[in-house]
C-alpha cells in the first residue's frame, strides 16, 4: 500500500513540475523594457519592440523599432531559442536599439516569467526584460 501511495505521490509531483515548467508565451503582446541593463528609450517616441507569440505554430512576430519581424522559436519548459528569423528593411533613427534587440534574440537561452513581466536570459544574466501590454498603451 505504501508503494502504491508513493507511486500515486510521485506522479502528482511530476505533473506539478511539468505544468509548472510549460509556460504559456502566447496571447499576450510583449513590450520591451529593458535591455542590457538600460531602459528602452526610443528616439522616435511611437516606436517600441514588441513581440507576440503564436504557440500553436512555434512563431514569433514583432516590431523591432523600425522594422516588422518573424521568425520561429522552440521552448521546452524554461529554454528558449529563436531560428530563422526574418526582418523588413527599412532604417530609422532606432536601428541601433534593432541591432541590440536581434543580438539578444540570438543569445536568450532561457526565460521567466513574473507576473506581467518576461525576461530573457542566458546562464542566468538578465538580457532582457518584456512587459505585457495592456489596454492603456
Amino acid at each position: 500500500m505504501k508503494i502504491i501511495l508513493w507511486i500515486c505521490m510521485a506522479g502528482l509531483m511530476a505533473m506539478c513540475h511539468s505544468q509548472k515548467d510549460n509556460v504559456n508565451l502566447g496571447d499576450k503582446t510583449w513590450v520591451l523594457d529593458s535591455i542590457e541593463g538600460q531602459k528602452v528609450e526610443m528616439k522616435i517616441p511611437d516606436n517600441k519592440v514588441t513581440m507576440q507569440f503564436d504557440v500553436t505554430e512555434n512563431k514569433v512576430a514583432g516590431m523591432a523599432g523600425c522594422n516588422n519581424f518573424f521568425g520561429g522559436y522552440e521552448q521546452d519548459g524554461r529554454k528558449l531559442k529563436f531560428y530563422q528569423m526574418g526582418v523588413t528593411r527599412m532604417t530609422c533613427p532606432d536601428i541601433e536599439m534593432e541591432r541590440l534587440f536581434f543580438k539578444m534574440l540570438e543569445n536568450t537561452t532561457t526565460f521567466q516569467i513574473k507576473g506581467k513581466e518576461l525576461t530573457f536570459l542566458r546562464k542566468g544574466k538578465v538580457l532582457a526584460v518584456f512587459k505585457e501590454k495592456t489596454g492603456e498603451e
